[in-house]
């Protein structure tokens, strides 16, 4: 009879210790070491091991990958505020007093030893003698050793036998017992092993049998989680089946925390059995439980997640579907639920919980899973996926910033053509801003636009303050919405031989993809960027830079007016009457400046859009100047928010917005007479008192707000010296230049800075010749309201021919 795992081990009363283990070099980078599970001894917490070299070829299919993170499988905050928790899963796992010992077996010893536990074809034959064995010892701590305690106790043999029984998922004896982990089978204190490993990291979990995903032992919210994915999720997709588009409006417009609308939409009720007995707890429970798992914020995780063939989710004991994750995510970003659902959650949590998880953490990963999967990079090229990889990784957590871009290697080697060699060095000894800039100059050199500076953060948000500025900070995630990036529909300063409105989309995105690369030359050493350019003009006025949700933006708005011709001269349109071209009217400038609204339609939008943008702008001024003279008439004694300084600041930003609307002379149709300001004011002061109901516009969202709130953040408008409006970075400065960058989407503001600098230029036939210039710096994207649909290259400017290039250095 065979007998139970635990006496089939020798048995040792005392932890005698062992020495650690010594790694070899492997015989070739091509070469990885393998973990082979033997058996466990629960009281020492030792796990017997074989670690042996492999070449990665010879053993496709035959292990599997671990997929982790490093450290604690939990945010800390989660461990300081356990009453947070609720639910059956309140009971947490009891921390271990003995982290994990792997005791590694030399290969000479299995002459004799032999596995006599249940997942062994031969019971027979003798055990290894640990006291005669020059066995060696690795010590896992954290995660990794509560990984080796639950698989060796509740998974390794109950998995194997369920898979032979032919009613679990069918796993073979070698993935069961055979583990490629990072932390053991890389040498961790050798550099050179570890960049040699990293350009096949994508390859090891490519081959692997599967990706085993581990969240941690921790089953905290677990039970809620799941019940979200195997409940409520299937009856929402039912629906959805049932109904499409209706049903998926009738969500977008449905309260997700009522009560009445899960009870009569899906007959659901919150699962008071899991310890929560409203929506907004169920909510939380699910949020919390993708916020608190350091797994979804690590770096490595999404190419492990994207190259494996079969990845399996495990959170302690629990299996978990990733599919369902995956598509539960996508719903609830479909029906737009996810910015409500987080906004609430983090009102019901300590501060700490503040943070937000887009997509809830694997929405990204997805995306880029299904792209890698179905090859759709094909067509746009390998660099514009690779960077979807970057972007994916680039606000999750990893020990080193230079992980950012060493995550995503893996994935970059499969989309290289076979034999390829990678465009940047793997060097563990480069500093975060080497690595950086060798992957800005990589993309740069290889992609026919300038799409990734549509990425670079805003100065204060930049930790590295020496990275050149042409090079995006990866370690941050704080730029502003990108205005270029690399499906825009913009193209300042894109040469193409068709429009795009004489190409299908899918014709002119492979066009641009295809498209030759245009003079560059990058020094990544020194952080010069030689390219060509045209000098547009020189920003004349900055306005102010103000928050979305101000009332001071639309003041800057009719100051800007103000500034502007009635007809702005750098967009041409048809006078609906007589037909003639004239300047577009300013205030339709303004607002397509203010919501770069080319960004959604190239053709400047149908007239039905533009009419309603444009009334959605009359609304949102309507909105704000009312607050503004509402603020200016509040009664002391009637209004609680009445101070006298408070009164007079308010009439003194009436009276000055007054004066501009009188200077403008005739007020146009998209700008609220004062009559109607005044009439709304006065209802916004009666409701603030109890004594009436808000104004409508309180009670909708308007199209226009909606568009700046995406668009504003941290970008102020200005106008040039020679009448071009625009809107760009804070940090631009009056004096700074705007400039159409050969390959650019958009235009860039460029300041100089220092002297001049030297560019090596490399000629054909081997010859250089060493260019001169000015250094600039890359200070940000820039919207121009004329520019930026190509006018400057098609040489629509009145008076102006084809585009004269200049040689730019960026540094």
């Amino acid at each position: 009879m065979t007998r139970a795992r635990s006496q089939s081990l020798p048995s040792i009363n005392s932890p005698h210790r062992y020495p650690p283990y010594q790694y070899q070099h492997l015989s070739s980078p091509r070469h990885i070491r393998i973990i082979q599970l033997l058996g466990y001894d629960p009281i020492l917490s030792r796990v017997l091991i074989n670690l042996v070299e492999h070449d990665l070829s010879t053993i496709p299919k035959q292990y599997t990958a671990l997929s982790y993170t490093w450290g604690n499988a939990v945010e800390s905050f989660e461990e300081e505020h356990q009453a947070a928790i609720v639910g059956p899963d309140k009971a947490r796992l009891s921390k271990h007093p003995r982290d994990i010992e792997l005791v590694v077996v030399p290969p000479e010893a299995f002459e004799t030893f032999k596995r006599s536990d249940d997942v062994s074809f031969d019971p027979q034959g003798s055990m290894v003698d640990l006291y005669t064995t020059p066995v060696t010892t690795i010590t896992v701590t954290g995660n990794l050793s509560n990984f080796f305690r639950m698989y060796m106790t509740e998974t390794w043999p109950r998995r194997y036998a369920q898979s032979q029984a032919c009613w679990g998922p069918k796993i073979s004896l070698d993935e069961i017992t055979n583990f490629w982990i990072d932390a053991v089978c890389i040498d961790q204190n050798n550099n050179e092993e570890i960049a040699a490993q990293i350009p096949i990291m994508g390859e090891i979990y490519s081959s692997a049998g599967r990706v085993l995903a581990w969240l941690g032992a921790d089953e905290a919210r677990l039970s809620v989680f799941r019940w979200w994915h195997d409940t409520a999720y299937p009856r929402m997709e039912h629906v959805l089946r049932h109904t499409g588009e209706r049903g998926v409006m009738w969500l977008r417009s449905s309260n997700c925390f009522d009560a009445k609308f899960w009870k009569d939409g899906f007959g659901l009720t919150p699962p008071v059995e899991l310890g929560v007995a409203t929506w907004l707890d169920a909510w939380t429970e699910y949020w919390a439980f993708y916020r608190t798992r350091r797994y979804f914020h690590r770096v490595w995780i999404c190419q492990e997640v994207v190259l494996g063939d079969r990845l399996q989710t495990y959170c302690g004991s629990g299996e978990l579907s990733w599919g369902d994750m995956n598509g539960f995510a996508k719903l609830l970003g479909t029906i737009r639920w996810v910015d409500p659902i987080g906004t609430q959650c983090r009102i019901n949590l300590p501060l700490q919980w503040t943070p937000s998880i887009r997509g809830f953490g694997i929405g990204d990963i997805f995306e880029v899973q299904q792209q890698q999967k179905n090859r759709s990079w094909q067509t746009a090229g390998w660099v514009r996926q690779w960077f979807a990889a970057i972007s994916a990784v680039r606000r999750r957590g990893c020990f080193k910033a230079q992980d950012r871009i060493y995550g995503t290697i893996g994935i970059l080697q499969q989309l290289l053509p076979p034999s390829t060699p990678l465009p940047i060095p793997i060097d563990t000894t480069h500093t975060p801003e080497q690595v950086f800039t060798f992957a800005a100059a990589a993309i740069l050199k290889n992609w026919p636009e300038l799409s990734i500076f549509a990425f670079i953060e805003h100065t204060a948000s930049r930790a590295f303050s020496s990275l050149p500025s042409w090079v995006p900070d990866l370690s941050v995630d704080d730029f502003a919405w990108p205005l270029g990036p690399f499906d825009s529909s913009f193209r300042a300063g894109i040469p193409m031989s068709a429009k795009p409105k004489e190409l299908s989309t899918a014709d002119w995105l492979q066009a641009r993809a295809t498209a030759p690369i245009p003079f560059r030359h990058i020094d990544p050493v020194q952080g010069r960027f030689a390219l060509r350019g045209t000098k547009l003009d020189t920003i004349k006025k900055k306005y102010p830079c103000t928050h979305v949700y101000d009332i001071k933006l639309a003041e800057v708005a009719i100051d800007v007016l103000a500034d502007l011709p009635v007809h702005y001269p750098h967009e041409m349109v048809p006078h609906k009457e007589s037909g003639e071209m004239r300047g577009q009217f300013r205030e339709e400038a303004l607002v397509h400046t203010m919501t770069c609204y080319e960004m959604t339609n190239s053709s400047r939008g149908t007239l039905e859009e533009t009419r309603r943008l444009f009334s959605s702008f009359r609304g949102w001024l309507l909105m704000s100047l009312s607050q503004l003279w509402s603020g200016a008439e509040l009664v002391e004694g009637l209004d609680p928010a009445y101070t006298i300084e408070g009164v007079k600041n308010m009439q003194k930003r009436r009276d000055k917005v007054l004066e501009t609307l009188t200077t403008m002379g005739s007020v146009s149709e998209f700008i609220p007479c004062r009559e109607e300001i005044e009439e709304i004011a006065d209802m916004i002061r009666a409701a603030k008192r109890g004594e009436g109901q808000w104004p409508g516009w309180f009670k909708q969202p308007l199209e226009f707000s909606d568009q700046i709130r995406r668009i504003m953040p941290d970008r102020c408008l200005f106008t040039t010296d020679n009448g071009w409006l625009g809107l760009c970075l804070d940090t631009a400065q009056e004096g700074d230049e705007v400039w159409v960058l050969e390959g650019g989407a958009v235009p860039y503001v460029l300041t100089k800075s220092g002297g001049e600098v030297e560019v090596k230029i490399e000629m054909a036939e081997s010859q250089t010749r060493i260019l001169k210039a000015k250094g600039r710096r890359l200070c940000g994207e820039t919207y121009v309201h004329g520019v930026m649909d190509g006018a400057v290259l098609d040489g629509d400017r009145e008076g102006a021919g084809a585009v004269q290039w200049e040689e730019v250095v960026l540094i």
